[in-house]
C-alpha cells in the first residue's frame, strides 16, 4: 500500500475515532439536558398552579409546548381520598389528554399518600412522562376551596424527534469533517512527499553505467533534503569509488597486456626453435595454455572496461544467419569430437547490430558448452515478427539450479565439480549480456543438470520498412555526392 494512502487512511481513521466519540458525547449531554430541562419546566409550571397564585388558565399556558396536563376535582378542601379508585372518579376540571385512566394502581396511590408523584405511562401506544401532585383549588374568587390532583404528562415524541433530529445531524457532520479531513491530509500527503517522488524517481535512474547522475535536493530544510543531500553524497562516493576500480581495471589490463604477449611468444619460440626434454616440453606446453588463459583474461577485463566507460557498439543492418554460418565454420575444425550444427527456418533473419560483436557472443556461448563436455551443440535462429531469437543447445553437463541467478555476474563460475563451464574467468557471459544488453535484447539460460543446457538470445528484429528508408537515404546521399562532385568539376 502506498504511503500516501497509508497516511489518509490512518489520520482518517484517528479523526474519525475523535469526531465520533465527541458526537456520542455531544449527543448524550443533550439528551440529558434535554430531559433535565423539560423535567425542570413541567415542574415549575405544576408547582406554580398548586401554589394557587396563577390562575389555571394562566398556568396551563407556561406548560411546555405539546405537553399534556388534566386537572381534577377530588372534593371539598381538607377530603384528600385514600383510595386509587377515588381519584379516578374525580371529576374532570381542564385537561387536553385524559391522563389518570392510564396511572396504574401503584403510581395513583403514591400521589393520595406523599401527596406527589412521577412515572412513565402509555397513553393510547404513545409513551408520557407524567408528574402528579395534590393541592388545592379556588373556583371563583370568594368561593369554595376544593382538593384538585394536577397532572402533567410530557410526551416521548417530543424529545424523541429533537434527539433524532441531533443525531442525523452529528452523523452528517463527522461525514462531512471526515471527508473533508483526509482530502485535506491527500493533498498534503501529496505536498509532503512529492519531493520524496522525485528523489525516488531519480534515484531510479542511476545504474552502474550511468553514476553521474544525482537526485534533487528540496529548498525546505527538512527531512527529506537531508535525505537527499546524504544519497548525493553516498553517489558521490560510489561514483569515485567505480572510477578508481574502473581505471585501475583499464590500467592493470593495459600494463598485463605487453608481458603476456612476451611470455607467449617466448614460449613459442623456445617450442619451436629448440629440441626440449619431454620434462621441459610438458612446462612449456603449461606456459603457453596459462599465457593464452591470461590474454584472454586480460582482454575480457578491458572488454568490460570499456562496458563501464560507457563504450557503444555500432549497429548496421546485418543477417543474423550470416553470423551463425561464420561461427560455424570458425569452431567447427577445433572442437575436436563435438558436433557444431546451424539451423535456421529461413535465409535472412535481419537486425540492427554489430556483426563482430555478435560473433562474439556466439563464439562464447559454443565454447562455454564444448568445455561443458557437449557431444553436440546446435545454433538455431528463429526469427518471429518484431523478434529474433537466437538459440545454442547442447547436450553437456547441465547448469546447477542454484547458480542460473548468478550465471552472468562477474566472475561469477559454475561448480568445476559438476560442470565444465566453471573453469573460465566468469567474465565471457557479463560480456555476452553487456553486449546483448547493446543492441536492445535479452539473454536467457534454461539448463538441467544431465540434460543440457539452452541459452537464447532474442533481438529486436529490423523492419523492412525501416530498412528501404535507410537504402533509400543511402542511395539519396550517393546521388548528392555524385551530383556536388560534376558541380566542383565543371568549369566556371
Amino acid at each position: 500500500m502506498r504511503l500516501r494512502l497509508q497516511l489518509t487512511l490512518v489520520f482518517g481513521a484517528f479523526i474519525a475515532v475523535i469526531l465520533s466519540a465527541v458526537a456520542v458525547s455531544v449527543y448524550v449531554l443533550t439528551e440529558r439536558s434535554l430531559n433535565v430541562g423539560v423535567t425542570d419546566q413541567a415542574q415549575r409550571a405544576l408547582a406554580e398552579l398548586t401554589a394557587g397564585t396563577t390562575p389555571v388558565a394562566q398556568g396551563v399556558q407556561k406548560l411546555p409546548s405539546d405537553t399534556y396536563y388534566e386537572i381534577l376535582l377530588l372534593g371539598l378542601a381538607g377530603h384528600t381520598p385514600v383510595l386509587p379508585a377515588e381519584l379516578r372518579n374525580g371529576f374532570p376540571y381542564a385537561y387536553n389528554k385524559s391522563l389518570v385512566p392510564s396511572i396504574s394502581d401503584a403510581s395513583a396511590q403514591t400521589l393520595l399518600t406523599d401527596g406527589q408523584m412521577s412515572g412513565t405511562i402509555n397513553v393510547r401506544g404513545e409513551t408520557v412522562r407524567v408528574f402528579g401532585r395534590l393541592s388545592t383549588l379556588s373556583l371563583m374568587e370568594g368561593g369554595p376551596t376544593v382538593q384538585a390532583a394536577f397532572l402533567v404528562g410530557i410526551p416521548a415524541s417530543l424529545l424523541t424527534q429533537t434527539l433524532d433530529q441531533l443525531a442525523q445531524d452529528l452523523i452528517a457532520t463527522v461525514l462531512i469533517a471526515f471527508i473533508v479531513f483526509a482530502l485535506g491530509v491527500w493533498l498534503l500527503s501529496e505536498r509532503v512527499l512529492g519531493p520524496l517522488k522525485s528523489v525516488t524517481a531519480a534515484a531510479a535512474q542511476v545504474s552502474v553505467s550511468d553514476l553521474a547522475q544525482r537526485v534533487p535536493v528540496p529548498s525546505n530544510r527538512d527531512e527529506i533534503r537531508d535525505l537527499g543531500v546524504t544519497i548525493n553524497h553516498m553517489l558521490d562516493r560510489l561514483q569515485e569509488s567505480f572510477e578508481t576500480q574502473r581505471r585501475f581495471t583499464a590500467d592493470a589490463s593495459h600494463e598485463l597486456r605487453t608481458p603476456v604477449t612476451a611470455i607467449g611468444g617466448h614460449v613459442s619460440y623456445l617450442l619451436r626453435r629448440t629440441n626440449p626434454t619431454p620434462d621441459q616440453l610438458d612446462s612449456l606446453e603449461v606456459i603457453r595454455r596459462e599465457s593464452e588463459r591470461m590474454a584472454k583474461l586480460v582482454n575480457d577485463l578491458l572488454e568490460l572496461a570499456r562496458a563501464d566507460a560507457g563504450f557503444t557498439v555500432h549497429l548496421e543492418p546485418m543477417n543474423l544467419v550470416e553470423v551463425v554460418d561464420a561461427v560455424k565454420q570458425e569452431v567447427a575444425p577445433v572442437a575436436g569430437s563435438t558436433v557444431i550444427e546451424a539451423r535456421s527456418t529461413t535465409p535472412l533473419a535481419e537486425v540492427m547490430g554489430d556483426f563482430t560483436r555478435l560473433k562474439q557472443v556466439l563464439l562464447n556461448l559454443v565454447q562455454n558448452a564444448i568445455n561443458a563436455g557437449a557431444k553436440k551443440v546446435t545454433i538455431a535462429v528463429r526469427p518471429e515478427r518484431t523478434q529474433v531469437y537466437l538459440e545454442v543447445l547442447d547436450d553437456g553437463a547441465g547448469i546447477p539450479s542454484e547458480a542460473l541467478p548468478h550465471l552472468f555476474d562477474r566472475f561469477f563460475r559454475v561448480d568445476g565439480a559438476r560442470s565444465g563451464r566453471g573453469n573460465g574467468s566468469g567474465l565471457g557471459l557479463a560480456i555476452v549480456r553487456w553486449i546483448v544488453q547493446q543492441h536492445g535484447g535479452s539473454v536467457a539460460v534454461e539448463s538441467r543438470l544431465g540434460e543440457g543446457s539452452v541459452f537464447t538470445v532474442t533481438l529486436p528484429a529490423l523492419d523492412v520498412r525501416n530498412t528501404l528508408d535507410l537504402a533509400s537515404n543511402v542511395r539519396a546521399t550517393l546521388v548528392d555526392n555524385v551530383i556536388s562532385r560534376v558541380r566542383n568539376q565543371s568549369p566556371q
